[in-house]
């Protein structure tokens, strides 16, 4: 009776140290979670706020490329009608006094213009909008005027930043060729814009202390930037990293760069102006993103800490107060004990696979084994078993991402289970991509069929899959059957089938092929 009660009371001091070991091993568990939680948050909010800073930036290029279109549309709009006075009417004194005064009028319409031109087919100023022609002024060295005389393109011409010969102010060109009666050149058409109504556009646009935004035509010469300076301006920067993302097929994007003039990492978006070869692009300074990101993440972990500190405080009272009722513990534990082997019976009792609705392995193994047995104690009728294996599935894997690639499988098991549905008949996902069908009392030619309308049925579906030779996800197929082979074991069985199943792949897969 003594020993009895040692026993006893020993059992129950071993019962409370287990406990008390559970509640800390519990506490360290939550605390290590609370700290990987903090710790994934930080770097989910430097990832959003990349993403956020990323669309900002587009929806600017995005604004900003419109309003430069407007603008030089307005310009070229202009241009157009006096390209077309002058080819009817000529270019004599009294014409040229009349398209004067009409350019005058919209040059005071629109703000962004410096001036309107005309020069004959020397490089003489036949008109100013702006009422002065200097004395033997000659544009033929300029880039818009050797353009339009070595080429006969009747579209719009937009020339690098240049100083005003009159004004000496930074403006950017807007011409177009005009042609004798015969075709051949007369001279040249060109509205001026200045650049400082471009930076006008960026006032009030919030880019931080170190960001900039920059027009560049689509060979890389800069237009202007912001912020302006002098020596930026025609600056080539083709050899930078965002000159590396625009593709000829690609009109906008956003990315993380380092500044070809200044080696500053930016948050960019960009984005090519309809109609012109120019392309703006936007950029916010990635260490003034950081810095918010910093900021908050100093917040959250303070926060993080003062949690662990309530969480083990809590944790140890806890533990006091479980060595101070161990009575009520060990009946609580004993209850627990009965749940756990509860669950542990549902467990054994969970025999579907989650993603596809099908059987899973384990499933799958107990009921081949149990369908062999049983056709070796009745002697029935042959028992036949299909492979099923998506092909390539590594490679929509790797194209489409993990999500898709689950929507996929569902795909595939779907159609399996559509086409399994005789009492007596399994169909498993037998493990990644492959998948499992038995079929009782079955020869080869009935596995077969059944086998060819899942195959069809699936190609039909036509699931999209760029790097299949059909564009479409496909499977192959291997069969094995218990009553025409000389095997009586599931092992032999699988093993037969997945022999039939890698033949069906090295021939080229999309087939059904049995085993001989």
């Amino acid at each position: 009776m003594l020993t009895r009660k040692v026993s006893f009371f020993s059992a129950g001091w071993t019962d409370a140290k287990l406990k008390v070991g559970h509640v800390i091993l519990f506490v360290a568990v939550v605390c290590v979670s609370l700290i990987a939680i903090s710790t994934w948050g930080v770097f989910n909010s430097l990832e959003y706020h990349l993403h956020d800073k990323e669309t900002e930036m587009s929806n600017l290029s995005k604004t900003l490329s419109s309003n430069i279109e407007a603008t030089l549309t307005q310009a070229d709009t202009v241009l157009i009608g006096v390209k077309e006075r002058l080819e009817t009417e000529g270019s004599d004194a009294e014409n040229l006094k009349k398209l004067e005064e009409l350019l005058k009028i919209q040059q005071k319409r629109l703000p962004q213009i410096h001036g309107f031109f005309v020069y004959d087919e020397q490089g003489r100023w036949l008109l100013n909008s702006n009422g002065v022609i200097p004395a033997s002024a000659n544009n033929s060295d300029r880039d818009y005027f050797i353009y339009h005389r070595d080429h006969t393109d009747p579209g719009p011409y937009l020339g690098p930043s240049i100083r005003s010969r009159s004004t000496n102010e930074w403006i950017m060109t807007v011409s177009r060729r005009v042609n004798h009666p015969d075709g051949s050149f007369a001279g040249v058409t060109i509205a001026t814009i200045y650049l400082n109504y471009f930076l006008s556009l960026y006032e009030g646009v919030d880019i931080g202390t170190n960001g900039l935004i920059n027009l560049v035509t689509s060979s890389g010469n800069i237009v202007v930037r912001k912020p302006f300076r002098d020596q930026d301006i025609g600056i080539n920067i083709s050899k930078g990293e965002v000159f590396a993302l625009l593709k000829p097929d690609v009109k906008s994007g956003t990315a993380t760069i380092k500044s070809y003039i200044d080696g500053v990492e930016r948050v960019i978006g960009f984005r090519r102006i309809n109609g012109y070869p120019l392309i703006v692009v936007a950029a916010f300074d990635r260490d003034e993103v950081l810095a918010d990101w910093r900021s908050e993440s100093l917040a959250s972990l303070i926060i993080s800490s003062i949690l662990l500190i309530i969480l083990s405080f809590i944790g140890y009272r806890l533990i006091t107060l479980m060595s101070q009722q161990i009575q009520a513990q060990r009946e609580l534990q004993a209850s627990q004990k009965d749940y756990i082997e509860a669950n542990k019976i549902l467990g054994l009792m969970a025999l579907e696979d989650g993603l596809t609705r099908l059987a899973n392995r384990r499933h799958f193994d107990f009921f081949i084994e149990a369908e062999v047995a049983r056709k070796k104690r009745k002697k029935l009728d042959g028992t036949a078993l299909i492979m099923i294996d998506v092909d390539l599935f590594k490679l929509y894997n790797d194209l489409y991402g993990h999500v898709q690639g689950d929507e996929c499988l569902k795909a595939v098991g779907a159609i399996i289970r559509k086409h399994v549905n005789r009492i007596g008949d399994l169909a498993a996902r037998y493990g990644g991509e492959e998948f499992a069908i038995v079929l009782s009392n079955t020869d080869y030619v009935g596995a077969f069929l059944l086998a060819e309308k899942i195959r069809l049925d699936l190609e039909q579906s036509k699931i999209q899959h760029r790097e299949s030779p059909l564009g479409v996800v496909t499977i192959s197929i291997g069969i094995s059957s218990l009553s025409e082979l000389e095997v009586d074991t599931a092992e032999g069985l699988v093993d037969i089938a997945d022999k039939a199943l890698y033949i069906a792949k090295s021939s080229g897969r999309n087939r059904t092929v049995i085993s001989n």
